[in-house]
C-alpha cells in the first residue's frame, strides 16, 4: 500500500516538473519573439537584422543562419551571413520560397525542432519581413517625396520664369508705349495748345481747336496711367504693399481704406507680382463700374505662410441684375484673368458679394515659391 503511494506521488512531482519545464519553454519562446519585435522596433532593419539573426541562431542551435532580403532601393537583394558550415549540416528551418524576405538556418543533423519551436521561428520571420517590409516602404516613400520636392521646385522655377518673361514684356510694351504713342500724344497736344494761342479767341475755329487740345491731353495722361499699371516703379523699388498703397493713393471720389502689411513687400517676387495684379484689375473694376462709395483693400500673412489679399466694395455687386458690366465680355476676361494668376502659384480666387451688399473679392497662395530677393 505504502509503495502504491510512494509510486503516485512520483509520478505527480514529475508530471509536475514537466509541466513546469513546458512553461519555463513556452516564456522563454515568449520572451525571445518581444525582444526581438522591440530590437527591430527600436532600430533601423539593417541595423537590427545582424543581431536577430545571430539570436536565432542561438535559438534553434544552428550553425549557421542566412538572411536574404531586398535592397531598400532599387532590385538587388542584401545577404546577411552568421556562422560557418561544419560539412555535416541539414536544414533545420528555412522560411517560405515565395516570401521576399529568406530566412535559413542550418545545423547538425542531430538537432531538432518540436513544432513550438517551429512555430516561434515562423514568427520571427514574419516580424523581420514586416520590419523589411517598412523599411523599405519608408525609404520609397522618401525617394517619392524627394521627386515631389524636385518637381515643387522645378515648378516654382517655371511659374517664376513665366512670370518674369511676362513683366518683361509688359515693361517692353510700356517702353514702346512711352517712345511711341505718348510722345506723339504730348507734342500733338502741345501743337494744338500753341495753335489755339496763335490763332486767337475770335477766331472760328478756336472751340474746336481747344476741344481737340483737351482731348489730346486726356490721351496723354491716359497713356501715361496705362504706362504706370503695365510696370509701376514702386513695384520694383519697394513692393507690392507700397505699389499699391500708391495706387490707392491715385483713387479720388471714394472712401479708401487700405491695411497692407508691410511685411508683403519681402513677400517672393513672383507672389508680389501676382497679387499686385490682381489687386489691380479687382480695383479697376471697383472704380469703373461698381459706382461704390467705400473701398478696402487688406493684404496680409496668416500663421500658416498663406498670402491674402481681399478687396471690398460697397457697391452694385456682381449680380446679373445689378451689375450687367460683369457679364461683358472684358469683365468675364478680367476674372478669368484674376484666376489663372491664382492658379499659377497654386492659390485660389473667390468673388462673391459683400455681407452687406457690393462685391467681396478675395485670393490666396502659399508663400513657398523662390526665396524673396
Amino acid at each position: 500500500m505504502e509503495h502504491t503511494i510512494d509510486t503516485t506521488h512520483s509520478l505527480d512531482v514529475a508530471e509536475m516538473r514537466a509541466l513546469y519545464r513546458a512553461a519555463e519553454a513556452r516564456a522563454a519562446r515568449l520572451r525571445f519573439i518581444i525582444e526581438t519585435r522591440n530590437l527591430l522596433d527600436a532600430e533601423a532593419f539593417e541595423t537590427a537584422a545582424p543581431e536577430v539573426l545571430s539570436r536565432l541562431a542561438d535559438f534553434a542551435g544552428a550553425a549557421l543562419a542566412t538572411l536574404s532580403f531586398p535592397a531598400p532601393q532599387g532590385e538587388t537583394r542584401t545577404q546577411l551571413t552568421i556562422g560557418r558550415p561544419t560539412g555535416n549540416d541539414a536544414i533545420l528551418f528555412a522560411s517560405e520560397e515565395d516570401a521576399a524576405l529568406c530566412l535559413t538556418l542550418t545545423g547538425a543533423k542531430a538537432r531538432a525542432l518540436d513544432a513550438d519551436d517551429r512555430q516561434t521561428l515562423e514568427v520571427v520571420a514574419g516580424q523581420l519581413a514586416d520590419a523589411c517590409n517598412l523599411e523599405r516602404q519608408a525609404a520609397e516613400k522618401q525617394a517619392l517625396l524627394g521627386d515631389l520636392e524636385r518637381q515643387r521646385s522645378e515648378l516654382a522655377a517655371l511659374v517664376a520664369q513665366l512670370i518674369q518673361a511676362q513683366e518683361q514684356e509688359r515693361q517692353r510694351v510700356a517702353l514702346d508705349l512711352h517712345d511711341g504713342a505718348a510722345q506723339l500724344a504730348a507734342g500733338l497736344s502741345y501743337r494744338l495748345q500753341d495753335l489755339a494761342a496763335r490763332i486767337g479767341e475770335a477766331h472760328a475755329l478756336k472751340p474746336d481747336i481747344d476741344q481737340l487740345a483737351a482731348l489730346a491731353r486726356r490721351s496723354v495722361a491716359d497713356l501715361r496711367a496705362a504706362i504706370a499699371d503695365l510696370r509701376p516703379p514702386e513695384l520694383d523699388d519697394l513692393g507690392v504693399a507700397a505699389a499699391l498703397r500708391t495706387r490707392l493713393d491715385a483713387i479720388d471720389g471714394m472712401e479708401v481704406i487700405a491695411d497692407l502689411d508691410a511685411g508683403a513687400d519681402r513677400w517672393p517676387a513672383s507672389t508680389g507680382i501676382i497679387f499686385y495684379r490682381v489687386a489691380q484689375e479687382a480695383i479697376t473694376n471697383v472704380v469703373k463700374h461698381a459706382e461704390a462709395s467705400r473701398l478696402v483693400v487688406r493684404l496680409f500673412e496668416d500663421g500658416a505662410g498663406q498670402a491674402h489679399l481681399e478687396v471690398i466694395d460697397n457697391g452694385k455687386g456682381i449680380g446679373e441684375a445689378r451689375h450687367p458690366e460683369v457679364q461683358g465680355r472684358g469683365a468675364r476676361l478680367g476674372i478669368a484673368g484674376m484666376r489663372e494668376r491664382l492658379a499659377l502659384l497654386g492659390g485660389r480666387f473667390e468673388i462673391g458679394a459683400g455681407a452687406s451688399g457690393g462685391t467681396h473679392v478675395r485670393a490666396a497662395a502659399p508663400l513657398t515659391q523662390e526665396t524673396a530677393g
